[in-house]
């Protein structure tokens, strides 16, 4: 799932792409991403190794030698961060040490930081939300510091606020779509070209479905309705609330086209019938698509790698494959993020070293050398890695996320939970026979009455 809106704890979100693997799986959940692909030994026998070539290679840099940067993150990616500071040591000398957050803390002691302008972490874990949340309160902003040329632009733009950079991307992880191209080429697609419009795929539902298989596994009514939703909307190119929240957006004809666009999914029986309220989320939908029981599957690149070459998948690599989120709208293509970043506290006593580790962070050799040899294998954040030849090797999706990763992603979040309210209107769709129309008249009426108690609480 997407990161969690502002005012609903990590875990009220339930099991999700990203805290199943992280939390459940042997290996972490980056880890699989690359591990689990990867078809080639590594160039060198340890990430150190690999930084330390691409520090050589960087030519002249600041030394930061007798800097101690603390760095305060969350657990998932506290194995990245380790990567990338033996990297930036080095490149520069100086030295990063990582510290996990809990999720129950970040927050308070994040505030705490505002509250006595404390500079103590000088680095700070920094996804959308939380950028969102704290702003430039807590946040320095990055822009002429941080050279953002060769990152994806949705990227960037998701961690921006109010035209402030507020935090430098770690990771590209995004929603695509995941498919069995031997299910689709018996159901005469081409499997390396289905059909990029959600209408194509609906044409081909009747044939995709065989026995107990469907087209597409989503567990629409388990809480993943406003993920899913905002991923399609994303394709309009408009926003969803306005910048402070407080006023509805989406109460136009993308938002329409949305729920019209689910409606005949349902009634196509595209999507799975069996699933969509499956108690274990997307986790137990990917398995079944591991299994060869479903088309497709909307996800995040750890399921697609557990799929591809994952040690439970039943399914042959090549035939596993991954394209853009269809559009609802012809030529019209969005998606919505699970990206993470890390920002520099703006109270910290170090902020020439603190921006120096961001942009080894994300350079090419810093990025590139972790992709090929490091454990966490987080997507990288620039096209030139991602559409790498020898990352290709590893990580044949890369071209897919760096083309996704110049479209709209934003997660719209907001300091009120809307997740209720998009479960509510997709279950009058698939539960209670309503139209379209009133689905997203049940939304915004919904959204209006969150926003009223939020002003005057």
């Amino acid at each position: 799932m997407t990161s969690p809106e502002i005012s609903t704890p990590e875990p009220a979100r339930g099991i999700n792409r990203r805290t199943v693997l992280k939390a459940s799986l042997a290996v972490p959940a980056a880890a699989a991403v690359l591990s689990a692909c990867s078809t080639t030994p590594a160039a060198s026998s340890s990430p150190s190794a690999a930084a330390a070539s691409a520090a050589t290679s960087a030519g002249t840099v600041t030394s930061f030698k007798g800097v101690t940067l603390q760095i305060g993150t969350n657990p998932s990616d506290e194995p990245a961060l380790k990567e990338y500071a033996a990297g930036w040591e080095a490149l520069t000398g100086g030295k990063a040490v990582v510290t996990v957050v809990p999720y129950a803390e970040r927050a308070i002691k994040f505030a705490g930081f505002v509250a006595t302008q404390d500079g103590s972490m000088d680095l700070l874990y920094g996804d959308p939300a939380f950028t969102h949340r704290f702003g430039d309160r807590l946040f320095m902003d990055l822009n002429g510091k941080l050279d953002t040329s060769g990152l994806l632009s949705s990227v960037v733009d998701s961690l921006t606020v109010n035209g402030q950079l507020l935090s430098g991307p770690l990771s590209s992880d995004m929603y695509f779509m995941v498919y069995n191209k031997a299910m689709f080429a018996a159901a005469g697609a081409d499997p390396e070209a289905i059909p990029s419009s959600f209408d194509g795929l609906y044409a081909l539902a009747p044939k995709l479905h065989v026995g107990d298989n469907f087209g597409c596994l989503l567990p629409w009514l388990a809480g993943y309705a406003r993920t899913y939703w905002v991923a399609m909307y994303n394709g309009g190119g408009e926003p969803m609330f306005n910048e402070d929240s407080t006023q509805v957006l989406f109460n136009n004809a993308s938002g329409l086209a949305v729920f019209e666009s689910i409606k005949k999914g349902l009634e196509t029986q595209f999507y799975d019938p069996n699933v969509l309220s499956v108690p274990g989320a997307d986790f137990d939908t990917s398995i079944l698509f591991n299994q060869g029981k479903g088309g497709s599957q909307i996800g995040t690149s750890q399921y697609w790698s557990l799929a591809y070459k994952g040690p439970d998948s039943l399914l042959k690599p090549e035939d596993v494959g991954a394209c853009k989120i269809p559009a609802v709208v012809e030529g019209k293509f969005g998606t919505t993020n699970a990206f993470e970043g890390v920002g520099v506290n703006k109270y910290t006593a170090n902020p020439d070293a603190a921006v120096s580790f961001l942009s080894y962070m994300t350079s090419f050799d810093g990025q590139k050398a972790m992709m090929l040899t490091g454990e966490s294998g987080l997507p990288a954040v620039r096209s030139d890695v991602l559409n790498d030849p020898e990352v290709a090797k590893i990580f044949p999706i890369g071209s897919v996320l760096a083309e996704q990763g110049t479209l709209p992603s934003n997660t719209w979040p907001t300091p009120y939970d809307t997740y209720p309210v998009f479960d509510a209107a997709v279950n009058a769709i698939a539960r209670g026979g309503q139209s379209a129309q009133q689905a997203l008249d049940i939304a915004v009426s919904s959204c209006n009455e969150l926003i009223t108690k939020y002003l005057t609480s």
